[in-house]
Parts: structure tokens; sequence; C-alpha cells
């Protein structure tokens, strides 16, 4: 049972970007990415510093330091939509982030270590994990503000261009 809850961490959010665009899903993927990076390197800091040990969620048995199902699965699409609904609304983009991340600390994560599927051992205070996560949720926010304007579509940079009356290079090939 535990090695399908498991796989389904892994595998049904990422069934779940069948419902987006592909337009949305290249817009926010760097910076799911981005966080999916913070992730890793943490899970690695909380290994050698000891504050917490999640070998319980452990998938492939080489994951035992970072597990493979929650930070490339769930954490990092879990991202994409919640920069799909939010983005661009920062106070929302807090809120969400603010409720998601502490009901997952304070209500899923006790579940998931009694059912067995993470260590409910650790040497941080709840609280600094749940400040941790908010961290990493602004510093993603920051960097995608700085990326936006090479995601943007097309017609938009188009429409930009117009209104910045940039030179009509077509117009000059054909008067020449």
């Amino acid at each position: 049972m535990k090695q399908i809850v498991l796989w389904s961490l892994l595998i049904v959010p990422w069934a779940s970007l069948l419902l987006l665009k592909p337009d949305t899903i290249r817009r926010y993927m760097p910076v799911a990415l981005l966080m999916t990076i913070i992730h890793t390197l943490t899970y690695q800091a909380a290994y050698y510093y000891n504050w917490w040990n999640e070998s319980k969620s452990s998938l492939f048995g080489w994951d035992r330091i970072m597990p493979v199902p929650w930070v490339y699965g769930a954490y990092l699409i879990v991202v994409i939509w919640v920069f799909r609904f939010t983005y661009g609304q920062f106070w929302l983009y807090l809120t969400v982030n603010l409720v998601m991340d502490g009901l997952f600390m304070y209500l899923a994560y006790p579940l998931l270590g009694r059912l067995g599927f993470v260590s409910a051992e650790s040497s941080l205070p709840t609280i600094a994990i749940y400040a941790m996560m908010i961290g990493f949720s602004l510093i993603i926010y920051l960097y995608h503000m700085w990326q936006n304007d090479i995601f943007k579509a097309p017609e938009e940079t188009s429409k930009e261009r117009q209104r910045t009356n940039w030179p009509k290079l077509h117009l000059r090939r054909k008067a020449r």
C-alpha cells in the first residue's frame, strides 16, 4: 500500500499537467525547477545536520536522503498550479502558501508520520520548518518576477512593441 501511495505522489501530479495549456507549463516550469533545486539542497542539508530523516519516503532505495515522490512529483507540480492561479496577485499567493504550508506542516505531515510515510522525528521545531517553507515561496516568487518578461506570450511582446513604437523591420525591407 505504501508503494502505491508513493508512486501516486510521483505520477498523479505529473498527469494533472494534462489539464494545463503547454504555454502555462512552459511559463511556470522554470520557477518549479528552481523550487526543486531548493528542496533538493534543503533535504541534503537536513540529512547532513540531522534536521529530519525522510528514509521512510524512499521509493527507489537510493533516494533516502531526498524523497523523489515528494520533491520531483508533488512539490514540483504544486508550484506550477499555485503560480497558475495566483501569480500577479502577491497577497493571494502569500495567503495560499501560508494556508497550504500550514495545513501540510501541522495536519498532513503528522498524519503521514503516524501512517509511516514520513519520519515524525525532527530536531527543528515545526515553526522553523514552516518559516523555511514560506521563505522559499518568497524566493521563488521574486525569481519568477525577475524571469517573467522572458516567458511572455509572443502576442504580448508584439503588442508591447506596437505601443512603444518600435521600428517595423518588415516595412524597411520593402522600402529598399
